[in-house]
C-alpha cells in the first residue's frame, strides 16, 4: 500500500482542514496517509511564538499583517528556502527518512518550502503535491521542486501569469473539503435538533476559528430585525466573547457556540452567513449554496479571497456593522438577490476538490512508478 505523508501547519485552522479533507479522499483510494503540523513537529517551542506572534499581530495591528503580506507578493523579504535549509528542514528528513513515502502533499507554504529544499538536497524521486488554499495565489507558495499546486479556481491563471509560472504545473481543481459538505441532508430533520421553530430565520455568524470580529454590534442591530429570528455566533477561541453573549438576553434567541463539528449541518439551515473570508470557510460555505456576507476580512489572503468571491457574485462585503444589518435584512427580504447569489456560488463551487485531487494524484503516481496493486 502506498504511504503519502500530508504536511499541514496549524497557523489557521483551514491548513489542517485541508488536509484531513485529503486525507479522507486518499483512504477511499486505498491510500495510507499520515498528517503532520509541521511546525509542531520541528519545534513546538518555536511552532508557539510564531503562532502567537501571528495572532496578535492580527488581532493588534492587522493592517501590519496586510502591507507584509501585499509587500512579499512582489517580493520575498528574504531567501526563505536557504532560511528553512538551516534551521529546520533537518530535522523533517528524518521523520521522512524512518517512513520513507511514497509522495508528499503540502497544505501550507512553510511545508512546502521546506519539502522543496529537502527534495533539492537530497535528490528525491517522490513528488511533492502543494494545495493553495486560498482563491488567490501569494509568491510564498511557490518553490522549486514541486510536480504540481493544485489552485482553486481556473481565473487565478493571470497570476500564474504575473509569476511567469509553467501553466502545466497550476491545476484548478479548488479548496478540498470533507465529504459531509457535498452530501444532501435532509433540512427538517436538522432544524428540529437544532431547535428551530417553524417559520424562524436563522443567521450565523462566523469571526473564524478566533472568534475575531465586532460581533457584540452586529447581535445588537440584529434586535432591529421584525422577523422571527435565532443566530448562531461561532465564537472559536473566543472565550470573552463566548461569556459576554452567553450572559446576556437577546430579543431574538440567540445561540453561542465554541468550535462545532457539524458546521455543514448549520450550514444546511442557514438562511444566510456572515463570515470572514478564509479560504477553507467559503469553499465550504458555497459547496451548500449559502448566502454570504463577508464582514472585516484581514488584510492579506482574506482581502484576496474577498475580491474573488465579490467579483463572481458569491457575496457581499460589508466594512461597518451599519452596513452590515442593512445587508443581512435586505437578504432576509429578497428572495430574488438570495437566488442569485445560490447560482453564482455553485457555479464557483468545486465541492468535490479532494475526490479530484486525489485522483490526479493517483493518476500522476501511477505514470511515475507504475500501476500499485494494492491501491487498485
Amino acid at each position: 500500500m502506498k504511504k503519502i505523508l500530508i504536511f499541514s501547519a496549524s497557523i489557521g485552522n483551514g491548513h489542517n482542514q485541508a488536509a484531513r479533507a485529503m486525507q479522507e479522499s486518499l483512504a477511499e483510494k486505498g491510500y495510507t496517509s499520515m498528517i503532520i503540523d509541521t511546525l509542531e513537529y520541528i519545534s513546538p517551542t518555536f511552532h508557539k511564538i510564531l503562532l502567537e506572534s501571528y495572532m496578535n499581530l492580527l488581532r493588534l495591528s492587522p493592517k501590519m499583517w496586510g502591507r507584509i503580506y501585499h509587500n512579499t507578493e512582489k517580493i520575498r523579504f528574504f531567501d526563505m528556502n536557504l532560511w528553512m535549509n538551516k534551521l529546520l528542514a533537518n530535522k523533517l528528513k528524518k521523520l521522512i527518512n524512518s517512513v520513507q513515502p511514497d509522495a508528499f502533499i503540502a497544505t501550507h507554504p512553510f511545508a512546502s518550502c521546506m519539502l522543496s529544499v529537502l527534495k533539492g538536497r537530497n535528490g528525491w524521486r517522490e513528488p511533492i503535491y502543494t494545495i493553495i488554499t486560498d482563491y488567490t495565489i501569494h509568491p510564498s507558495w511557490i518553490n522549486h521542486h514541486i510536480n504540481y499546486y493544485f489552485i482553486a479556481h481556473e481565473q487565478l491563471y493571470y497570476l500564474v501569469d504575473i509569476y511567469r509560472h509553467d501553466h502545466r504545473k497550476f491545476i484548478p481543481l479548488g479548496i478540498p473539503i470533507m465529504r459531509k459538505f457535498r452530501q444532501p441532508l435532509d433540512k427538517e430533520l436538522i432544524r428540529q435538533k437544532l431547535q428551530i421553530a417553524p417559520g424562524t430565520r436563522c443567521v450565523v455568524l462566523s469571526g473564524g476559528g478566533l472568534g475575531l470580529g465586532s460581533m457584540e454590534q452586529v447581535l445588537d442591530g440584529l434586535e432591529a430585525i421584525n422577523l422571527p429570528l435565532k443566530t448562531f455566533i461561532l465564537t472559536g477561541t473566543n472565550d470573552k466573547l463566548y461569556r459576554k453573549v452567553s450572559a446576556r438576553t437577546y430579543r431574538h434567541e440567540v445561540m453561542p457556540l465554541r468550535f462545532i463539528n457539524n458546521f455543514h449541518e448549520y450550514l444546511e439551515i442557514a438562511d444566510l452567513i456572515v463570515t470572514k473570508s478564509g479560504g477553507l470557510t467559503t469553499a465550504e460555505v458555497m459547496s451548500k449554496q449559502v448566502p454570504m456576507i463577508i464582514y472585516n476580512p484581514l488584510p492579506g489572503q482574506e482581502e484576496r479571497n474577498s475580491h474573488f468571491l465579490l467579483n463572481n457574485g458569491c457575496a457581499v462585503h460589508a466594512n461597518v456593522s451599519e452596513q452590515l444589518i442593512y445587508f443581512i435584512e435586505e437578504l432576509l427580504h429578497n428572495p430574488t438577490k438570495v437566488e442569485y447569489m445560490k447560482r453564482m456560488a455553485q457555479k464557483i463551487a468545486k465541492p468535490d476538490a479532494a475526490e479530484r485531487i486525489a485522483d490526479f494524484i493517483h493518476n500522476d503516481m501511477t505514470t511515475l512508478f507504475g500501476e500499485d496493486k494494492e491501491t487498485e
